[in-house]
């Protein structure tokens, strides 16, 4: 009963009311997380470019003088020439730039969608190994407990002549393997701690908040939806390749510009206006290669969200495989392994009481208690990570 008494109180160390809960680190993360400021600034600037993707070129001033020096008298021969042109383009070219714009805003959109899927999950990932590594610690203190009183009681027997020097030493041994196990489980939690206040931005983190052994309640059956970022993003990514293609067809024609202004002759003072009007001739048409260019780069894009909707349902199926074999192996612990463990070690106990028992069949038992215990920690934290690395595919109407 001692025993069961000190395992209680250590576990209700970990509820402080100042623990930190999942959704409150998600929530600091999401805040603070410089990756996913980034990813937002990057969509806002892909939003920005939209609006200047249709804007026409600006109007070109122009000025001459002709006439000056040379065989002539000064400037009095000089003729001055002020004009304003404007090109204006031509087959809906900005429409279609407007297009490409657009695209490209809507898979930066994308892009940062999927980036913050992944960052929540790593998150996750990062607040599970550290509730893992406060269970793991909880069991390699109670172990010294015991630990420490074995070797006393191997002591005291020896001294009453009861044990062997034999007995004391590996009492002694097994205390001092604990007790490494035990700073070995205190440096997990700092380094587990460490990462998952970079990762919040938290300066610093205390206990966790939550019941790690929960959370598996219900079972999920997660699948690949169009809808997911990654698939959308690489969907964009076609999308904005088809627009660059009509882009490239429209700016294989000319634009058209136009101009207009006055001029006026030094010799007679005179005065007058001029019209003009201005086309390139693709004599050189160029356009049919970057037309034939951007076809390529649609079937690259075609086949880039072919292999991202490859990998990703090859994710989701094993991601779904180790869910469902993880949480078979926490069932197994909750349902077998531990009570069986636990029956054993009342058996001995009694055992010992009667004499049938030795103080070393003590703890052997206490060991495989731990042991067994620290499996089940094993076995939760596989099937709590396998199940955070599912949510990405997983959503609330399946």
């Amino acid at each position: 009963m001692k025993h069961a008494i000190f395992w209680t109180a250590v576990v209700g160390l970990s509820l402080s009311s100042q623990a930190l809960t999942l959704d409150e680190a998600l929530s600091a993360a999401a805040e603070n997380s410089p990756e996913l400021r980034a990813a937002r600034a990057e969509a806002r600037a892909a939003s920005a470019e939209i609006r200047s993707a249709a804007v026409w070129a600006n109007p070109e001033l122009g000025f001459e003088a002709e006439g000056l020096g040379g065989d002539y008298n000064g400037a009095d021969s000089a003729e001055y020439t002020l004009s304003l042109s404007q090109e204006f383009p031509t087959s809906g070219k900005n429409r279609k730039a407007r297009a490409v714009a657009t695209a490209a805003a809507d898979a930066a959109r994308w892009s940062g969608a999927e980036a913050g899927l992944d960052f929540q999950t790593a998150v996750r990932l990062a607040f599970i190994d550290a509730h893992a590594a406060e269970e793991i610690l909880t069991v390699r203190e109670q172990q010294l407990v015991l630990a420490e009183e074995f070797a006393g009681a191997a002591g005291r027997r020896h001294q009453a002549g009861a044990a062997s020097e034999l007995e004391v030493l590996r009492a002694g041994m097994m205390m001092e393997t604990v007790r490494g196990e035990r700073l070995a489980a205190e440096k997990a939690i700092e380094t587990a701690r460490q990462k998952l206040a970079r990762l919040t931005g938290l300066p610093t983190l205390g206990k966790l908040d939550g019941d790690f052994f929960q959370g598996l309640e219900k079972q999920i059956v997660a699948q690949l939806h169009a809808s997911h970022p990654t698939l959308q993003y690489f969907q964009t990514l076609e999308k904005q390749a088809h627009a660059e293609v009509a882009l490239a067809k429209r700016s294989a024609i000319p634009d058209v510009t136009f101009g207009a202004g006055a001029r006026y002759e030094e010799n007679g003072d005179v005065q007058s206006y001029l019209l003009f009007a201005s086309i390139p001739l693709p004599l050189w048409n160029r356009g049919r290669a970057d037309v034939l260019a951007a076809g390529f780069r649609v079937e690259r894009a075609v086949g880039e969200r072919q292999l991202a909707a490859r990998d990703l349902e090859g994710e989701r199926a094993e991601m779904q495989m180790e869910f469902e074999l993880a949480v078979d192996g926490v069932a197994r612990y909750r349902t077998v392994l531990l009570p069986q463990t636990e029956r054993a070690v009342e058996l001995v106990q009694e055992g010992y009481a009667a004499g049938r028992y030795g103080w070393l069949e003590q703890v052997e038992v206490q060991q495989m208690l731990a042991e067994t215990r620290m499996g089940a920690i094993e076995a939760q934290r596989a099937a709590l990570r396998a199940q955070a690395q599912l949510l990405k595919f997983y959503t609330e109407n399946e």
